[in-house]
């Protein structure tokens, strides 16, 4: 059969099979993982027919230069592809012959397989279709998927601040949910911070409940003013204020008897370069509000209130010492 009897696939499933492509190319799948997509890939001909062209031009377009392939893909006459699923068709054939997990990792990576993603020190704010208000902080990327049955937003990188829209243009209530590669939170007319670390995710919830269910073990609800930790098994509830997490929201970074190679670590997500500090200072605790739109002038403010010394050799390279 020549290419251009081949039958068009609906932009959707491009889509899925687009996702699936990463999600298993870019992750350690766990057996979960593979029994959903065993699941997808059985529940319909035309996902059985976009994987299996998923697969044939992974190997067409391995080590091609990517204006090449961006040429060639604009021409397939199979689908209508969408100028983003080009680009993360790109980032996923570029990948192939890789280290997988070292590329999922990469930041520019997640940014271009992304619906909407922010850079160092960036932040924006989004109304979703659904009514819904999204806010990434500083360095964070999340892809949307809504279709008839569900909302749900990948958490591929970062943090996240969501009020969640009541879905009036849906004839069904459709949960919403913000999926990590340790858990899943439904929200129910919630407001909420989620924020992802490399093993654990950070809830903090203003208003309403949100259901956490880590990837494995017993979930819990969480209610307003609540803070939890969350990891691929367990669940913990943690004291302090939840509003606190979310203060970069008004440019702020709140800091209660923090230690200062914490606090600097923090103050280093808004950042380029290195950030750090003498060994000897590390663990003197700090106290107060932050300013992070411009983190040189919190700096030497910390450095003056603290009786310490700001060594900078570059920009991109600050440490603070006694």
């Amino acid at each position: 059969m020549s290419t251009s009897t081949l039958p068009a696939l609906p932009s959707a499933t491009v889509d899925q099979a687009i996702e699936w492509s990463i999600r298993l190319t870019y992750n350690r799948p766990d057996h979960a993982t593979r029994a959903a997509f065993q699941a997808w890939l059985a529940d319909d001909e035309t996902h059985r027919l976009a994987w299996a062209r998923m697969q044939s031009l992974s190997g067409h377009f391995a080590g091609v230069p990517s204006g090449l392939a961006r040429q060639a893909l604009d021409k397939l006459p199979e689908a209508r592809l969408q100028r983003r699923q080009v680009l993360k068709l790109l980032a996923l054939f570029a990948a192939v012959g890789s280290t997988a997990w070292g590329a999922r990792e990469t930041a520019p990576w997640q940014r271009l397989m992304a619906d909407y993603s922010t850079r160092v020190g960036e932040h924006q704010r989004w109304t979703l279709a659904d009514g819904s208000q999204l806010e990434l902080n500083t360095d964070s990327a999340v892809r949307v998927y809504f279709d008839a049955r569900q909302r749900r937003i990948d958490l591929l990188r970062g943090e996240l601040y969501l009020v969640s829209g009541a879905d009036s243009a849906s004839l069904q209530q459709r949960p919403l949910q913000v999926t990590t590669t340790l858990a899943t939170f439904t929200a129910h007319g919630s407001r909420c911070n989620i924020r992802q670390y490399a093993d654990a995710c950070r809830l903090g919830v203003a208003e309403g409940t949100v259901n956490i269910q880590p990837r494995s073990g017993t979930g819990a609800v969480a209610q307003p003013g609540e803070t939890w930790q969350v990891t691929r098994d367990n669940v913990l509830r943690l004291p302090g204020n939840a509003e606190d997490a979310a203060a970069w929201r008004d440019g702020l970074l709140t800091a209660r008897a923090m230690p200062l190679a914490e606090l600097l670590d923090e103050l280093g997500r808004y950042r380029n370069g290195y950030l750090g500090c003498d060994p000897q200072v590390a663990k003197r605790t700090i106290s107060g509000n932050f300013n992070l739109t411009d983190t040189n002038a919190t700096l030497a403010f910390i450095a003056q209130a603290h009786g310490l010394r700001v060594q900078a050799m570059t920009r991109y390279w600050v440490r603070l010492s006694a």
